[in-house]
Formats: structure tokens, C-alpha cells, sequence
């Protein structure tokens, strides 16, 4: 099969009306004309394809950053990219979008220069708090300071640290209800706790994202027990970036592995077939899939 192809074949205004397992097939593989128009598909998986695709550009992150078309939750996965935020036209984007949350952009402010700075003061689309942070920090800077403010690492790094320790010495009961109430750093910290009702905890809060469970489907450090409790959960399989970090990852119960496999796209069976990283077993059922579909 020649997805490449295929994909040039494809007129931009039809591809929305496409099934979704293809759409999201085009949002990894296509170019960047098909994904501009992918990324506005009213199925939230599909535009998470997008933003996931390997073959995405900073530039079309920066275009998206400064869409106010799209919904929030693209704007709030860019901002939690950190490679993505060392592009200053993505930060800069951001900040001056009336869509980005605004805890997102208030954080981002001290990262703009002095000229953008007075750029955001003025912008009378974002929130008054955003133009009145602006306008302070641009007094704070003083008339001749050009460059950005800039968090030192030790301090960021010293802060981490002490979050991260002052969450592992709570005791039990008030780990899980950190675990169900609090935000995603310390669902990112709990969810490697050695107690499993913590890990639990975690996993059935009613604030974790899709985001957070693909993360989780992914990680090798997380125990065989929550991968279990995910590949049972028929909301979170209906995300295929869940079911494709869950299948890939080696710590997932083979059992489960297998059910999953007939769901994947070609192009990610055959990529599994070759992953050396999962079983023999898993491996060669992908290959079977794909040989059955006469792809070679």
C-alpha cells in the first residue's frame, strides 16, 4: 500500500467527510495542506492526531497557536509541550490569543520582549488582567532592558524537587484525595506512588485529561495493575492514541495487547510488527494483520 499516494489523490474538501480511522491515518502520514484541514474536525481525536503527527512543523504550530478558530484544549497541549514553547513566535502566539486560557498566558508574559510586551498592552481582544501583567512587567524591566525574563533552572529545578517531596512524605489518605482533587503535576508525581490505591486514586480521578491516560499508556514506569485498569475502561479505548501507547508499551498484559491489535491502522502494525521492544508474540500477530491485508 502507498499511503503517500494516496494521500496526494485526496482533495482537501472532502477529506472531512473520510472515516475517522482514516482521518487519523492522514493526520500521521499526509501532508501539511491535508492537516490544516484535519485540524479543524469536529472529532477531538482526529485534531490530537494532528498535533501528535511526526511529521508536523513548528510552523504549523505556530499557526495553530495563533488560530481563534480552535478549541482551547489544542492550545493547552501546545503550551504543555515544552519543545514546542522554546519557539518564541509559539509563546508569543499564545499569549496573544484571546483562546489560551489565562493562566497559560499569564505565565507566558515574562518570556515576551519589551516591544511585544507593548504589543499585548494594547491588544484588546485578551483579558484586562493579561494587558495590566503586560504593562507591569514592562515597568518592572526598566526602559533599557531589551531581553526576556528568564527563569533560572536551579530555581525551577529546587521547586520541582520540593514539590515532588513534599507530595511523597503525605500520608496515605491524604495522597489520595491530592490524587483526585489536585492538578497534573501531582497526578504525574502520584500516579509512581508505591501504594496502589494512590495509583488508583489517580487513575479514577474525575480531573485527569485523555492527554494524562496516553501519557500513562505509555509509560514503562507505571505498574501492569493501571495499564489493566485503562484497557478495561471502553471510554479511554475509544482514544486511538491510548490504545496505540498501550499496545506498543511492553509492561501491558499480552491479553490485552492482542485485542487491541485489530484495531490499529496499517501503517502502525507494521511498525509494531518490527518493535523489538514488545513479545515475539505480539510482534507476529501484527505481522499476520498485515500480511492478511496484503500489505507488504
Amino acid at each position: 500500500m502507498s499511503e503517500t499516494g494516496k494521500v496526494k489523490k485526496i482533495e482537501p474538501s472532502r477529506i472531512l467527510n473520510l472515516p475517522l480511522s482514516k482521518k487519523i491515518e492522514l493526520a500521521h502520514m499526509a501532508g501539511r495542506q491535508v492537516r490544516a484541514v484535519l485540524i479543524t474536525d469536529p472529532n477531538k481525536q482526529v485534531r490530537e492526531a494532528v498535533l501528535t503527527s511526526p511529521r508536523i512543523t513548528e510552523v504549523e504550530i505556530v499557526a495553530i497557536a495563533k488560530s481563534r478558530k480552535l478549541d482551547d484544549d489544542l492550545l493547552r497541549r501546545i503550551a504543555a509541550n515544552v519543545q514546542w514553547l522554546k519557539n518564541y513566535q509559539v509563546r508569543r502566539a499564545l499569549v496573544n490569543n484571546p483562546r489560551t486560557s489565562l493562566p497559560i498566558a499569564l505565565k507566558l508574559v515574562p518570556t515576551l520582549l519589551d516591544a511585544d510586551l507593548k504589543q499585548l498592552a494594547k491588544n484588546a481582544e485578551v483579558s484586562e488582567d493579561l494587558i495590566a501583567t503586560a504593562e507591569r512587567t514592562a515597568a518592572e524591566r526598566g526602559t533599557d532592558r531589551r531581553a526576556p525574563v528568564k527563569t533560572k533552572a536551579p530555581i525551577a529545578e529546587q521547586k520541582a524537587k520540593s514539590r515532588f517531596q513534599e507530595i511523597q512524605n503525605l500520608p496515605v489518605p491524604d495522597k489520595i484525595k491530592l490524587a483526585m482533587t489536585g492538578d497534573k503535576e501531582a497526578r504525574s508525581i502520584l500516579i509512581k506512588d508505591s501504594n496502589k490505591q494512590v495509583q488508583e486514586a489517580v487513575i479514577d480521578s474525575p480531573r485527569i485529561s485523555d492527554m494524562e491516560i496516553v501519557a500513562i499508556a505509555n509509560s514503562r514506569n507505571v505498574p501492569d495493575e493501571m495499564l489493566r485498569k485503562i484497557a478495561i475502561n471502553r471510554q479511554w479505548m475509544k482514544n486511538y492514541q491510548v490504545r496505540l501507547g498501550l499496545v506498543n508499551n511492553p509492561k501491558t498484559p499480552l491479553p490485552m495487547g492482542l485485542k487491541i491489535i485489530g484495531t490499529l491502522m496499517l501503517a502502525d502494525l507494521k511498525r509494531l510488527s518490527k518493535n523489538k521492544g514488545v513479545s515475539n508474540v505480539l510482534s507476529s500477530a501484527a505481522q499476520r494483520f498485515v500480511t492478511r491485508k496484503g500489505v507488504k
